[in-house]
């Protein structure tokens, strides 16, 4: 019979390493309930303005990870089950701009600091504007095979870093396991995403979540793979147009910046907010998608800006 965990984040980790022991042991086809800090490791409070973000925020305690979590017979060579139940936010979440992250640096040289207020599944606090809740774990991961200490920034096929958003609530994860006991690590929620996370940060949340563990014994598996419910879309948004904006560059990451630039705009005209605000939103709500490659060497990348969002 399998058995429900708990695990709190008032330990938490902040880079990968194998050598770091369990805080967690459980049996295959149990289920651990998780406390996870928002990234910054509790850092950000909902009080914060953008200069205490400027003057307070430590980058090196980021992310901020609640295990590990071994899972006992764990080998390499087999495969780690995810199953993903349930994600509840705490009623609040941030986004920001640091100078010489995200996607366009240059244009944004300044720190911002955006705090959402979360209601049930959806948050009004920009203004102008209604965005649904999409809650998940940007990192989900097992110990890397290496020793050593790892920043916990690039994704791998540890699984990690991946800011996948559709790894949510339904959503099954399989990762290879690569050291005795997988020894997971979780956390970096988003309550909500836009594909490219264009500004640096999501809906960057606290959150409690529940996962089921189950292994594949002895079935090599070489990256991370995942099978979702769906939908794909959040339901509200499908039922009307999708802004697109396309750009078209040999280099992907020109194209998608000139794709987020003309949205910036859009945005600005449309509700008459802030460059900083609308980057901001950009990154929430967003979708980059590639739409082809076979022209060698031109990439093209398009924009999806759902008209629900806005209020009027």
């Amino acid at each position: 019979m399998s058995t429900v965990h708990s695990l709190d984040a008032s330990v938490r980790v902040d880079r990968w390493n194998n050598s770091i022991p369990a805080r967690l042991t459980v049996d295959p086809g149990d289920t651990v309930e998780l406390e996870m800090a928002d990234a910054s490791g509790f850092q950000v409070q909902p009080t914060w303005t953008s200069k205490d973000f400027r003057e307070k925020f430590d980058t090196t305690k980021v992310h901020s990870l609640t295990g590990p979590i071994a899972i006992r017979s764990a080998e390499p060579g087999d495969q780690l089950v995810v199953h993903i139940e349930a994600f509840e936010h705490q009623g609040w979440a941030w986004t920001s701009l640091i100078p010489g992250l995200g996607l366009l640096p240059e244009d944004f040289p300044d720190y911002h600091l955006f705090i959402w207020k979360l209601e049930g599944d959806q948050t009004r606090s920009f203004p102008g504007v209604t965005l649904d809740l999409n809650p998940f774990a940007g990192i989900i991961g097992v110990q890397r095979a290496e020793s050593g200490e790892f920043r916990t920034r690039a994704p791998g096929t540890f699984g990690g870093n991946m800011d996948v958003k559709h790894l949510t609530a339904g959503s099954t994860l399989f990762l290879p396991v690569a050291t005795p006991g997988a020894n997971v690590l979780a956390g970096d929620c988003h309550a909500a995403q836009g594909d490219g996370e264009v500004c640096i940060n999501g809906m960057e949340a606290p959150m409690r979540s529940r996962f089921r563990f189950e292994l594949i014994k002895q079935t090599p598996l070489s990256s991370p793979y995942a099978r979702t419910p769906g939908p794909l879309n959040n339901p509200r948004y499908s039922k009307g147009d999708q802004h697109m904006f396309i750009e078209s560059a040999e280099n992907p990451r020109e194209a998608c910046k000139a794709v987020v630039r003309r949205v910036i705009d859009f945005i600005q005209g449309r509700i008459g907010c802030s460059p900083e605000m609308a980057y901001t939103l950009c990154s929430v709500v967003l979708d980059l998608k590639i739409s082809q490659l076979v022209n060698v060497p031109t990439t093209t990348v398009t924009g999806y800006l759902p008209e629900a969002i806005f209020d009027q």
